[in-house]
């Protein structure tokens, strides 16, 4: 019996390490020039068109906050998408007065990643709800997607894959923001 323990106890303490969940911060880093070259596009189309724009930041209102994957807790999520409005998308839209305005106010509702082959994917899913002069004209929702190469399974990793997949959704958003003034014009 006492060999049997011996034996076990070691086996037993890795496993509850191998199952242990890390937190790790999202940081702000550098966007990738494909993304910049899209936000540069964006902002040329809400320069040139007839509506105002305002962007309120993306509000983290998933159940469960911390987990963006079995083993991964992503931390300062919220901040990371205030630091992202605050120095990404709030130079893109254009400061100025014009007789409609659109309002956009994006709800995040899931944020997670999983592993699937060699790969570890990312994916951010919100409710965007949009107003017209102030009054409440209808929502839409938005995904964002990134698949990057797992090489190591390290935490990073899947905090990165959050990261990208984040702003493949913001840049969404942008995105829809010439429609919505389009159809507002035309009502």
């Amino acid at each position: 019996m006492k060999k049997l323990t011996i034996l076990l106890l070691p086996l037993a303490l890795l496993s509850t390490n191998a199952l242990a969940v890390v937190d790790v911060e999202m940081k702000v880093s550098k966007l990738p020039k494909k993304v910049s070259k899209a936000h540069q596009q964006i902002a040329a189309e809400l320069a040139s068109s007839n509506c105002a724009y305002v962007v309120k930041p993306v509000s983290d209102l998933r159940q469960n906050k911390d987990a963006i994957s079995w083993k991964v807790n992503a931390i300062g999520v919220q901040q990371w998408f205030n630091t992202i409005h605050q120095d990404v998308v709030t130079p893109l839209i254009p400061q100025t007065t014009k007789d409609i305005v659109v309002e956009v106010t994006p709800k995040l509702n899931m944020l997670y990643t999983y592993n699937e082959q060699l790969n570890i994917n990312g994916m951010a899913v919100s409710t965007v709800d949009y107003s017209i002069n102030g009054k409440h004209a209808g929502k839409y929702h938005v995904r964002g997607f990134n698949s990057d190469t797992n090489w190591a399974n390290g935490d990073g990793e899947f905090v990165g894959s959050a990261e990208h997949a984040a702003q493949h959704m913001i840049t969404r958003i942008l995105k829809k923001l010439p429609e919505i003034c389009g159809n507002a014009e035309s009502a």
